[in-house]
């Protein structure tokens, strides 16, 4: 089922319901893609399941609105769907920028986070990489900025499989990324620099932190480091890169499926 809610500020968002089970999981997607690049890994994780797939906005078929992107915005827009869809609490999984967003849920409103899954994704950054997201920002922003963009951002989320002209991921994610408004992208580069101002609770909910094992986005010290900030955290590796969700689901589904079945 799709659909869309309204935000506070005016903004039309979508989303998907997928599945019909009883155990309700929240996927949210990294920068630049959409909610539907999910739909894979839902079919594995079987039909114990019901899924919220929120496109975020400026993304798929999301309205963006009136003012510059904040990650506080979009957390408050995933809440906004939850109440509207009658969410009281359930699990969450978030990759790259999802799993910033996965964060702020678990700051905002941890009463409603049953548990977590941050994968690819980072809770603070250093100086040498706020400045190097501050510089594709920039260069985003610039006539033709997305194309410049397309090489080393396709590299960072697929490796060497970003030369793969025949590999309908590739193509799909460079499609997507190449339609993408610079300025949105821009907002949403400098916004994710925010992560680590959410306060996490003292107690936060079970969470795991996942990384892939050939990752050049967010390599394992950034997803070790992640990890060790987080009191009782498990960390787990998969094969693949920084979208290993969508790249090797065969691997990820299972490791998420122990997860919240634990």
């Amino acid at each position: 089922m799709r659909g869309h809610v309204t935000a506070d500020d005016g903004t039309r968002l979508a989303y998907r319901r997928l599945g019909d089970g009883p155990r309700v999981v929240t996927l949210l997607h990294s920068l630049a893609l959409d909610g539907s690049w999910f739909l894979p890994l839902a079919r594995a994780l079987g039909d114990t399941y019901s899924f919220v797939v929120p496109d975020f906005r400026g993304h798929g078929e999301s309205g963006y609105g009136p003012a510059p992107v904040t990650l506080p915005r979009v957390v408050a827009d995933v809440v906004t769907l939850w109440d509207s869809l009658g969410v009281d609490c359930g699990m969450v999984c978030g990759v790259s920028l999802g799993g910033m967003i996965a964060q702020g849920l678990v700051a905002e409103a941890p009463e409603r986070v049953r548990a977590v899954a941050l994968m690819a994704t980072t809770g603070a950054y250093d100086p040498q990489a706020r400045e190097g997201t501050f510089a594709r920002a920039a260069m985003a922003r610039e006539p033709g900025g997305m194309v410049r963009l397309e090489s080393s951002t396709l590299e960072r989320w697929f490796g060497d499989a970003a030369q793969d002209a025949g590999d309908p991921l590739v193509a799909s994610a460079r499609a997507r990324l190449l339609a993408t408004d610079g300025e949105i992208h821009a907002a949403y580069l400098e916004a994710m620099t925010e992560v680590g101002s959410f306060v996490r609770p003292q107690r936060p909910p079970p969470t795991l932190v996942v990384g892939g094992i050939d990752d050049r986005s967010t390599p394992p010290v950034i997803i070790e480091a992640l990890a060790a900030s987080i009191p009782g955290a498990r960390l787990s590796f998969t094969k693949g890169g920084h979208l290993a969700a969508f790249t090797d689901t065969d691997a990820v589904a299972p490791l998420l499926g122990a997860f919240f079945d634990a």
